[in-house]
């Protein structure tokens, strides 16, 4: 039994592909394309899984889904294990839209978001022009390992968002308006939170958030401090263990 505001994703299969879904009455609903299969790239992700339940919160159906040859999803994956590059992503985008297929017919939505972390930004980018996708969201896209010029050329509400700190994707190769999580990553071990806001406030407000850059402060400068001398003399607790 669920109770009410618990939060439990619904396992389904879509062909023979695993995923997990949400439902939601806000709209757009969401799918989420996952990292670097790869590289062990899955929807289990931590990005992916605090994206789910950072719109499902925000009331939006969402989905999250396992490619071809990853975990309990059927096939095989083309891509080598252990390898970083991305090269022909063309399957990932079939299984991207047969799960958008599923879960517009689930939602009875006529077009949804579509969002992709690392890896799955690239395969979010190669269907942006598919008609059952009306907005997109890229997270961390790779430039370092994959052409992300397409993204200039989006016609669609878009909301590109990098980790201050990221190795893998170059903002200025971009050339596009991003938004900024500071003191993280390219893996979001710090700002996972903030990561979810950001998305969920792209959706509500149909366009990217006004934050563009986001400046870290400062180290404080080392700074000497005058302790006041205590009375009597010091005495320690050799004996405590």
């Amino acid at each position: 039994m669920v109770l009410a505001g618990q939060y439990l994703e619904r396992s389904v299969v879509v062909g023979g592909l695993d995923a997990l879904y949400h439902r939601g009455s806000r709209g757009p609903p969401c799918l989420i394309a996952s990292p670097h299969p790869a590289m062990g790239g899955s929807m289990t992700s931590p990005v992916v899984a605090e994206l789910a339940w950072a719109l499902t919160r925000g009331g939006h159906a969402t989905m999250r889904f396992d490619y071809r040859g990853v975990a309990s999803s059927r096939g095989v994956s083309r891509h080598v294990a252990g390898s970083e590059r991305i090269g022909d992503v063309s399957d990932e985008v079939q299984d991207l839209l047969e799960v958008a297929d599923h879960l517009l017919e689930t939602t009875r939505a006529p077009s949804l978001c579509a969002i992709g972390y690392s890896f799955g930004a690239k395969v979010v980018l190669e269907a942006a022009a598919d008609s059952r996708i009306s907005q997109l969201v890229l997270i961390a896209p790779p430039t370092v390992l994959a052409d992300f010029s397409a993204v200039a050329s989006v016609q669609k509400p878009l909301l590109v968002v990098c980790a201050h700190h990221d190795a893998y994707c170059d903002r200025a190769a971009l050339s596009v308006p991003t938004s900024v999580i500071a003191h993280s990553d390219h893996f979001f071990l710090r700002g996972l939170t903030e990561l979810g806001k950001t998305v969920a406030t792209f959706l509500r407000a149909g366009r990217a958030p006004l934050q563009v850059e986001a400046e870290e402060p400062p180290p404080e400068k080392h700074r000497e401090l005058d302790l006041p001398e205590g009375e009597g003399d010091l005495e320690l607790d050799l004996d405590r263990k």
